[in-house]
């Protein structure tokens, strides 16, 4: 047996009626719910379309909405308004509705719900990529960590015991040096006194600015600038070299 409720449908079930919004019809066998659907196919294009009749009908295994358009019946799961309509004939209709134990969409073939298998294990193949990946992950977080640590390393300088050779070298370097002019560049300005200050070139100024003081000296046989806390700047030519970065000399503008 069928649980059945009619909306804005008529008695006879081709016709609609507009003053009457449900009408709970029982319970129906397959014979009269049949017929039912069958005449239910046949209201007229005109007032399907303005009153929108449709049936709610409830088996042992679904509750579903009956909609009709152009003799065609279209049914919905009444438990998952989201879910399409699916066109059904009045025998697959019923065969749903008697169809109990149904877990997926209630408009699926048997097929789609017998039990699957379990998921079978990860192919080896899988396995060892996700090691290779593991080992070369490591790889590169060891890698950082040494390349940290030997950027931070203090590198051995030998400052100037002269203080007057020091000081003329210190007013000689003195000046404004830069990787460029666009946002993003880097500059280092090294002043005549012992001071230097390191900025980056912002959109509206500069930006990641610190200060700090240097020593002139030498290392490995290269004049440098040996800082407090950020270690040794390179003089190559009339640029610095600062973390294999050239930063090239600036010249006063013969304008200004």
């Amino acid at each position: 047996m069928y649980r059945v409720t009619t909306y804005r449908l008529g008695p006879d079930g081709t016709s609609t009626v507009a003053s009457m919004d449900a009408d709970d019809r029982g319970e129906m066998d397959a014979v009269a719910l049949t017929t039912l659907l069958d005449r239910f196919a046949n209201v007229h294009p005109a007032e399907n379309e303005d009153r929108d009749p449709h049936i709610v009908v409830a088996g042992r295994g679904a509750k579903l909405i009956v909609r009709t358009s152009r003799g065609r019946l279209n049914v919905y799961d009444m438990r998952d308004h989201s879910a399409p309509g699916t066109e059904m004939s009045v025998a697959g209709l019923l065969e749903r509705l008697d169809r109990v134990g149904a877990t997926s969409s209630p408009f699926s073939s048997p097929d789609e719900e017998l039990p699957q298998p379990p998921p079978t294990a990860p192919h080896k193949g899988i396995a060892f990529a996700m090691l290779v990946v593991g080992l070369l992950l490591n790889g590169y977080i060891l890698y950082s960590v040494f390349y940290v640590e030997s950027v931070n390393k203090k590198v051995p300088v030998t400052l100037m015991k002269d203080p007057a050779v020091a000081a003329a070298k210190e007013a000689a370097l003195a000046g404004t040096y830069a990787t460029g002019t666009k946002t993003g560049d880097r500059v280092i300005e090294v002043g005549a006194t012992g001071k230097i200050r390191f900025f980056e070139l912002g959109a509206k100024g500069p930006i990641n600015e610190y200060s700090d003081s240097y020593q002139v000296g030498f290392h490995e046989g290269i004049l440098c600038l040996s800082t407090v806390d950020n270690g040794v700047v390179d003089l190559v030519g009339e640029n610095l070299v600062y973390y294999k970065d050239v930063y090239q000399r600036r010249r006063p503008s013969t304008k200004e």
